[in-house]
């Protein structure tokens, strides 16, 4: 049953890779590059490099415990069954990290990962639904679903923030604002239903805007009072600040950009690209930024 299941989500993930258009060696390659990518950014950037890569794998094993997708799992399998899946899961999700930490003889991080990998497997966290309040209004979703499926991991980077003040450590602080900001950036990968847009009453380039709007601002609820707190006690690194702070103003903008290139579908490689080579080499967002928001407008009039 086990190894039926495992078999049945490859089938799942190999169709997911050829919707995007593509082939299937060629993904194993792309994951084979950005395993070696993330092996190769650990030596560039040591101090937050290990932070980076649990954190990643810290929220897609949270992402795994979401309530009704286990729930369907117990109904189908028995409580035996149900827990070897999980840890295969899990296992599966974070082999590769494991082998970088091992790899660079990172042994504590690595053997953290393991014990997280565990532990993620008997938990389960309602990360949908109306028992969890969210700060914002109905208006967008994107908020609301993302905040809902990242809030332990905005926690920890809060509670690595707090660690970062109490340690006098302004760069800890700023890497986990920076950190929030591309957690708000993910919360753009699934598209809103159809009648959404059918329902507005704005212009292409009007109804951009108004998601640019609320995006920043929601996303600057999150990582606004931070800053703040961060200009108070460390008033000499202002200017690292407004970098991230301007970073939030144009990547946020991009990736909504990003969604309605691709919209009705989902984000696929070729935007997925795009905000790759945007978050290793940020300037390139301003050479990107109108080139993509023209051709949103254009998808966007065969909507509105």
């Amino acid at each position: 049953m086990v190894s039926n299941y495992l078999k049945l989500q490859y089938k799942l993930l190999v169709r997911h890779i050829k919707a995007t258009g593509l082939p299937v060696p060629i993904a194993y390659l792309l994951l084979f590059g950005l395993c070696y990518l993330s092996y190769y950014a650990l030596f560039q950037y040591p101090n937050f490099g290990y932070y980076a890569l649990i954190l990643g794998n810290f929220q897609l094993l949270f992402l795994l415990t979401e309530k009704n997708r286990n729930d369907f799992l117990k109904n189908i399998f028995s409580r035996r069954d149900f827990y070897k899946i999980r840890l295969w899961e899990n296992a599966l999700v974070v082999i590769p990290s494991f082998v970088i930490l091992l790899l660079h003889s990172h042994w504590p991080y690595a053997l953290f990962l393991i014990v997280l990998a565990v532990l993620f497997s008997f938990l389960t966290f309602k990360a949908f639904g109306k028992s969890i309040p969210t700060p914002f209004a109905k208006k967008p979703f994107e908020f609301i679903i993302g905040f809902r499926r990242s809030y332990l991991l905005l926690i920890v980077l809060y509670l690595l923030a707090g660690i970062g003040f109490y340690a006098a450590n302004p760069n800890l602080v700023l890497f986990c604002v920076a950190c929030i900001g591309i957690t708000c950036v993910l919360f753009y990968q699934l598209p809103e239903p159809i009648f959404y847009l059918w329902n507005q009453n704005n212009t292409p380039s009007g109804f951009l805007m108004r998601k640019f709007r609320r995006g920043i601002l929601q996303c600057l609820l999150f990582a606004f009072p931070l800053l703040l707190i961060y200009v108070f006690f460390f008033p000499a690194a202002l200017f690292n600040a407004c970098i991230v702070l301007g970073g939030i103003f144009f990547l946020l903008p991009f990736a909504i950009t990003l969604k309605y290139v691709a919209y009705p579908r989902e984000i696929n490689f070729p935007e997925g690209f795009a905000l790759i080579l945007c978050f290793s080499f940020y300037p390139l967002i301003l050479a990107l930024l109108p080139f993509y928001y023209i051709k949103a407008i254009n998808n966007l009039k065969n909507h509105l």
